[in-house]
Parts: C-alpha cells; sequence; structure tokens
C-alpha cells in the first residue's frame, strides 16, 4: 500500500493544494496528516475543510491541542499563543470539534503515526529524544516504523552496530531494511524550515519496503501575503520565503 504522510500544515491552503495534486499523480492509497493542520497560517478553516473533503486521516498536533486552552497552549511562546486566540477564532464549531477530537496517534500498516514522539507525545521533539530513549523504544516495541513531524524539519534515526543514526531524509527514494527500525520524521508541507521553501512530505510503500521524500513547489508569496493581511506576525510571512 502507498501511503502518503504530511505533517504541519499550518494553515497553508496554497502549500496543501500543490501537495495534494502531486500525491493524486503519485498514486497513493491514503493519506495520513500527523497533526498541526492549523497554527500560524492565514487559512486554518479551509485547510481543515479541505483535508476532510479529501478524507485524509488526521491525528493531534500541540496546535490542535492548544485550541483547547489549558498546558499545551500556556506552553507556547507569546506569538504561537496569540495566534491559536486568533486560529480558534477563524474556525467554525463544527471545525473546531473536528480538531479537538482527532486521536493522539494511528497505526497503519504495523507503523506508528505520532505528531511529537513516540508512544503519545504531542510535544517532545525528535531531536531532543536522547539516544538511550531511542534505544529502549526500539527495544520494547515491536512496531518496526515510526512517523513523526512537529520539528518541520526531515530526519530518518535508526541504529548501526549498536550507535543512533541520525541522518538527513533527502529528496527522492530510500530503501528501509526489513530487519531494521526506523524513526522517520516527515518535514513540514506548510512551513519547512529546512533552508528549502518547498513543500514536503512523505510517500510510503509498505509492499516494497521503500519511502520517498516529495519536495512540491507552491505560491509561497501568496500565502505570506494572506499572513499579512490578516495581521499576525510578520514573522510568519518570512519564514515562508
Amino acid at each position: 500500500m502507498k501511503i502518503a504522510v504530511l505533517s504541519d500544515i499550518h494553515g497553508n491552503l496554497e502549500a496543501l493544494e500543490a501537495v495534494g495534486a502531486d500525491l493524486e499523480k503519485r498514486g497513493a492509497e491514503k493519506a495520513l496528516c500527523l497533526g498541526d493542520l492549523v497554527g500560524y497560517g492565514p487559512d486554518p478553516e479551509a485547510v481543515v475543510t479541505r483535508i476532510r473533503e479529501l478524507g485524509y486521516m488526521a491525528i493531534l498536533g500541540n496546535h490542535e491541542a492548544a485550541l483547547a486552552g489549558g498546558r499545551i497552549l500556556a506552553s507556547m511562546n507569546f506569538q504561537a499563543r496569540e495566534n491559536s486566540v486568533s486560529t480558534k477564532a477563524l474556525l467554525s464549531a463544527d471545525n473546531l470539534h473536528y480538531c479537538r477530537q482527532l486521536p493522539r496517534t494511528i497505526t497503519l500498516e504495523g507503523a506508528l503515526f505520532v505528531h511529537g514522539c513516540p508512544p503519545d507525545s504531542i510535544t517532545a521533539y525528535l531531536y531532543l529524544l536522547p539516544d538511550e530513549r531511542v534505544v529502549e523504544l526500539f527495544e520494547k516495541d515491536c512496531r518496526q516504523l515510526f512517523f513523526v513531524g512537529h520539528t518541520h524539519q526531515l530526519k530518518l534515526v535508526y541504529l548501526k552496530a549498536g550507535r543512533v543514526i541520525r541522518d538527513y531524509l533527502g529528496e527522492g527514494v530510500r530503501m528501509l531494511s526489513r530487519d531494521q527500525k526506523y524513526l522517520l520524521n516527515c518535514g513540514s508541507v506548510g512551513q519547512p524550515r529546512d533552508r528549502d521553501g518547498r513543500a514536503k512530505y512523505l510517500i510510503w510503500d509498505s509492499g516494497k519496503g521503500s519511502v520517498e521524500v516529495r519536495a512540491v513547489r507552491y505560491d509561497a508569496e501568496k500565502t505570506a501575503e494572506k499572513i499579512i493581511r490578516r495581521g499576525f506576525p510578520i514573522s510568519f510571512a518570512d519564514r515562508l520565503r
């Protein structure tokens, strides 16, 4: 089965539409979003509506969790906190309910999908996960693959000769060993932070045992201008340029 894995769309409708068109050409049978459909970007309502129209599966990100207030919202920096309040005001009651009831994890084709870090964190960052925790996860969890987002940066983590290797996951196809376990960060559709503004997502072929990084161009300037018109911080727009 070909499964498209998207993360961190962040209210960027132009990036989502470009990725949707690309993955349709690639013949993905399912698509799954790893959270943070909203936040920072100018079109949270349109993005959530489009995800639901397309029938993509989705899980809870920290920006969806922040819509309910409480500890997650309080832990954000000032700009993100203020933006979460603005984002909530832009969502319909139906889409707000949809965001709040998203599951923390999904298991599909034997792989675990979570926003932050396994087993079910929506706030932990992969790059801060100590090597000993990676080893412990691989030893105790019977699943082979763990897909995460949250950092906005592509990464492939695995063991080699007992050492934890953290590789950049570059554009193109990479074969995965059947007797190896992997943590994969699929980057970001709507707000990549790798000095490459293209929208990133993965296509996992569970039959072939391969993962492909797709990088799709879109009209980032249009999104940036919409962010500014919303009155959101200009830094949110500058991240896309």
